[in-house]
């Protein structure tokens, strides 16, 4: 089977015309859900967020028994283009009975930075009475 079609001059035309439509194919979004997942974080409360950390800082080796405190404030976020109302994480209290090993508190800290993104300076880590 020959191929002359592509000796012809018409055949960069086509060249153009495959790469342009594989183009957009690449452009069109697949499916609206990413959109539909992130709007459903906006249900979560100040309250869900303090039950969560205190969770996860309660299931942590030498943490013991945690009461935690989150301030918020509101403020708006730009998520796939659309303004979102959220709440920003400004500050966060712990007082956990293992607040008083070094290393306990180390790893309380790192938590809370990790699933806040805040700075270490608006943590603050107290031994429990």
């Amino acid at each position: 089977m020959k191929f002359s079609f592509l000796k012809e001059k018409g055949s960069k035309y086509l060249i153009w015309i495959l790469l342009g439509v594989l183009l957009l194919i690449m452009v069109i979004p697949t499916s609206g859900n990413k959109t539909k997942e992130v709007t459903n974080l906006d249900t979560v409360t100040q309250g869900d967020m303090e039950e969560g950390l205190k969770r996860v800082l309660m299931a942590m080796e030498g943490v013991g028994k945690v009461e935690v405190m989150i301030t918020t404030i509101p403020g708006n976020q730009s998520i796939f283009g659309e303004e979102e109302e959220t709440a920003l994480v400004c500050g966060v209290v712990v007082v956990a009975q293992g607040a008083g090993d070094a290393l306990v508190e180390s790893r309380i800290l790192e938590a809370v930075k990790a699933l806040f993104g805040i700075d270490s300076h608006k943590i603050s880590i107290v031994k429990m009475a």
